[in-house]
């Protein structure tokens, strides 16, 4: 998800995974560099009410106090993507993991493939959350921490093709 730009040749690109290639470079246009997602791995109320945000790239973003008692329900869930604003690391947007988003595998022998998320079955202490996702020739289930959401009705990102 990151991206990579070229000085002096005027190229942009988003690293993304590929089938049987693992990760690479896809053009981008300059309004698409403008921002990254970001899986949402964790979150946490710490000190002073406020929400720590913890990020699948390593960042932690602490969000401002939401006053006594208020919840955020499931915005900032674990699962969901978070739209980063690049160069300003500020947040755009939540892409929550549910139901009929968009999810792209980053992960697995079904690395690279992107599609509806159809269902989520809760894991157990022994086995993973375990999601399936449909895709216009086929339909397969795969653990949900290798599925990054990339959009509700449409990608925000250009996945090109499988």
């Amino acid at each position: 998800m990151d991206v990579l730009q070229i000085e002096g040749a005027g190229q942009i690109f988003r690293i993304l995974p590929k089938p049987n290639r693992g990760l690479t470079p896809m053009p981008i246009s300059e309004k698409e560099a403008g921002f990254k997602l970001c899986k949402i791995v964790g979150k946490r109320n710490i000190e002073g009410g406020k929400i720590q945000i913890n990020l699948h790239d390593g960042r932690s973003l602490i969000l401002p106090s939401q006053g006594p008692r208020q919840k955020t329900e499931g915005e900032f869930a674990p699962g969901g993507a978070m739209q980063l604003g690049l160069p300003k690391q500020n947040m755009m947007g939540v892409v929550p993991f549910q139901t009929g988003a968009l999810g792209l595998v980053i992960d697995g022998r079904n690395q690279g493939i992107f599609g509806k998320i159809t269902t989520i079955t809760a894991g157990t202490h022994a086995r993973p959350k375990i999601v399936k996702i449909e895709t216009a020739t086929e339909a397969f289930d795969t653990p949900a921490e290798y599925v990054i959401p990339v959009g509700t009705q449409a990608s925000l990102i250009g996945l090109g093709e499988k």
